[in-house]
This record gives structure tokens, sequence and C-alpha cells, in this order.
């Protein structure tokens, strides 16, 4: 009887310990299953756990940029809260009730933006292929594809869901608010610019599936999230590159109206004849290439 206490007490302390320890166990696992997806940085500041109502608050999630990428990040996220449904712990399949993201700050980073004003949304999709959030995705279809047999035509995830051992995951609702983007182009059209915010609404991940593996869920959102973000902001970028565009118009323009002045000044001087057709020459050509690059 005293040793059964001894043990049972001795079980007792070690999962309160476990529990305490909860949030960093999800810092760990988040800081080290992260990068391995993504190829890139993961780093998570906080996590803290309201045990009893199944709630967690997460703060300072970052996900990097993949190499080749010179922006700080692709997504930093400043507060999640987590709320699971706490008669699912313990089972094979994990409720997760709701996730909400509140104002992620985004680095859309293109390595080359090229845009043609005649086909707008075509341009920019390929301009997008191009981005940090493709290469993010491509790397989390390479890790997720490593860790499943494949060769079945079935999805990643769905393969992921069958040959992953552990607790699989349902997420009822996800939702982004507030999503702060800033597009920047290394190469092409120029392209620095904060775009207007939205929202980002996802339910039932998961759901037809009866669970998800972590990587399922993470080969099902990142895409999601990523043609979300993709769809809001290309409107946005249709705006902004076409007023781009129309200032560089309106810049030929006025360079092409000033050597046709600078042309027509140049033969009038010739007309009126002299010692001064040399000078008047030389000034009216000076002028008009002065005109044409903005001088």
């Amino acid at each position: 009887m005293e040793k059964g206490l001894i043990y049972g007490g001795a079980a007792v302390v070690v999962i309160v310990v476990m529990v305490l320890r909860a949030g960093d166990v999800i810092k760990a696992v988040v800081e080290e299953l992260g990068p391995r997806m993504t190829q890139s940085e993961v780093t998570l500041d906080k996590v803290e756990l309201l045990l009893r109502s199944g709630e967690a608050d997460l703060s300072g999630l970052l996900i990097g940029n993949p190499e080749g990428f010179e922006t700080p990040h692709a997504f930093k996220l400043g507060s999640i809260r987590v709320k699971i449904d706490t008669g699912t712990i313990g089972e094979d399949t994990i409720v997760i009730k709701e996730i909400l993201v509140n104002s992620p700050d985004v680095i859309a980073e293109f390595g080359k933006f090229s845009f043609n004003p005649l086909k707008t949304s075509d341009s920019i999709q390929r301009s997008l292929e191009t981005s940090n959030f493709i290469a993010i995705q491509k790397n989390v279809d390479a890790y997720v594809k490593a860790k499943t047999s494949g060769g079945n035509g079935t999805s990643a995830a769905s393969k992921s869901a069958d040959s992953t051992k552990g607790p699989k995951l349902i997420i009822e609702k996800f939702r982004m608010t507030n999503v702060k983007v800033r597009a920047v182009s290394q190469d092409g059209l120029k392209l620095d610019t904060s775009l207007p915010p939205f929202s980002i609404p996802l339910d039932n991940i998961g759901k037809k599936e009866n669970g998800l593996p972590p990587e399922g869920i993470a080969a099902v959102l990142i895409p999601e999230i990523r043609q979300a973000v993709t769809d809001a902001i290309t409107g946005d970028l249709i705006k902004t590159t076409t007023g781009l565009v129309g200032k560089l118009g309106n810049t030929a323009k006025h360079g092409i109206r000033t050597v046709t002045k600078g042309a027509s000044d140049i033969g009038k001087k010739l007309t009126e004849g002299g010692g001064t057709i040399g000078k008047s020459v030389t000034e009216g050509a000076t002028a008009a290439i002065k005109g044409l690059f903005g001088k």
C-alpha cells in the first residue's frame, strides 16, 4: 500500500512537471519542425497555456525566408490564440476549435517582378512564382513528400495522414485578421509598397480526412494561406503597378515632347543663319538630351 502511494505520488509529480513544461515542449517542437519543413528560420518567443479551458496563447512566431531572399522575414505573427476541445485530448484525433491570428506582418518578396499592362493578372502570377511564398510552399511539399511513400496519386496531405503515427488534428476555425503585406521586388519593376490590410477565414481543416498529422495540416494550411494572400494582394498589386507604369509612361511622353521641342528650336535657329548655327545646334541638342533623361 505504502509503495503504491509512493509510486502514484511520483507519477502525479511527473505529470505535473510535464504539464508545466508543455509550453516549452510546444516551443521546442515548433522551432525543430518548422525549419525542417520551410528551410528557413522559425522561432517562437512564448507559449502560455490555460489547461482547464484548453486555451493557449502563442506570441512572437517568426517564419524567415529561404536562401536567396533578402527581406527580414516572410511571416511575423505577433499574437496567436488557440482553443482546444478538451474532450478530445488523449484521443486519436484532437479537435482545435479555433486559431485566431491577429495583425500578422507579411513580406511578399519577388525575385523578379515583371508587369505587362495588357496581361495584368497573368504577369503578377508569373512574378509570384519567383516569390518567397512559393519557395516556402515548395520546401514544405518536399518535406511532406519525403515523409510519405508516394507514388499512388493521392494528395500529400492524405498520404501523410495515412503514414504518420501519433495524434491527428482537426482545425474547425482558422482566422487571420488585419493581415499587413509589404510587397518588395529584387529585380524587374521596382516595387516596395505596403498594401491595404485584409483577413483570411478558413474552416474545417482536416475534417473530411478525420484528422491530419502536423505535416498534413501544414501541407493544407500553407498553400491555403498563400493562395488567400495571393488573391487578396493581386488586385492591389495591379492598381499599384498600373500606377507605376502610368508614371513611367508620363515620364517617357515628357521626354518625347522635350526632344520634339528641342528639334523645333534647332530648326528655327538654322533658319536664322549666320554664325549662330553651330552654337544653336549644340544648345538645342543638349537641351533635348537633358529633357529626355529628366536632367
